[in-house]
């Protein structure tokens, strides 16, 4: 009986997905561009492959033997999950349904926790610091030097991204909906998903309008 317990055990690890579930996964990661596919298989690998075959792993130990697996599993876990909220809620709002489904995580959810934690904080944190007061301070000149300007565009970005992480947040409490953040970040590792989309829209050419 334990035998048998045990390989039905060993079979729900290799079968963590089923058939059906990976071919979904694996048509919705098809749709993004290559870096996002890269990272949303690195993703599959790393948690359904991985940490969820190892917690299953350590569900059947005892003793110190269970302790010792636990107390390197959550350092590892918890990483893993600052990891999730920063990458998946960096990528654009289709993307980010996709990439929640392999980590279980609801899309908004990875928006609206990228977005207070990695965004709106970080943003008022800089906006309140003290260089933007000091820059504040000279204010009237600052279209004198190419630095100043240099320095109006940088802040200027930085109000963007500070009111779109607002929103974005606001968004994932009224309509659960999920948003791509507005950064370098976002736009480099979105950018071959933008591509395709434009040469798919490309290649089947603009709709036909009835006369």
């Amino acid at each position: 009986m334990e035998i048998g317990t045990a390989k039905g055990q060993e079979r729900r690890i290799k079968d963590l997905l089923s058939p059906e579930e990976r071919e979904f996964l694996n048509s919705l990661i098809a749709r993004s561009g290559l870096i996002n596919r890269l990272i949303m298989r690195l993703y599959l690998a790393i948690d359904i492959k991985g940490l969820d075959r190892w917690s299953h792993y350590i569900q059947r130990l005892g003793g110190k033997k269970r302790l010792l697996n636990l107390v390197s599993y959550w350092p590892v876990r918890i990483l893993e999950r600052i990891s999730v909220f920063y990458v998946g809620g960096s990528l654009t709002a289709g993307e980010q349904k996709a990439f929640g489904r392999i980590c279980r995580v609801s899309d908004y959810k990875l928006s609206r926790y990228n977005a207070l934690v990695f965004g709106s904080a970080t943003g008022i944190g800089f906006f309140t610091s003290g260089q933007f007061t000091h820059w504040l301070s000279g204010f009237d000149t600052i279209f004198d030097t190419s630095l100043g300007l240099t320095s109006l565009l940088l802040f200027s970005i930085g109000a963007i991204s500070v009111l779109v992480d607002a929103w974005r947040v606001i968004d994932s409490y009224l309509r659960k909906k999920a948003h791509m953040p507005f950064g370098f970040f976002p736009l480099v590792i979105n950018s071959t998903t933008f591509l395709k989309r434009l040469a798919e829209r490309s290649r089947l050419g603009p709709p036909n309008v009835p006369r």
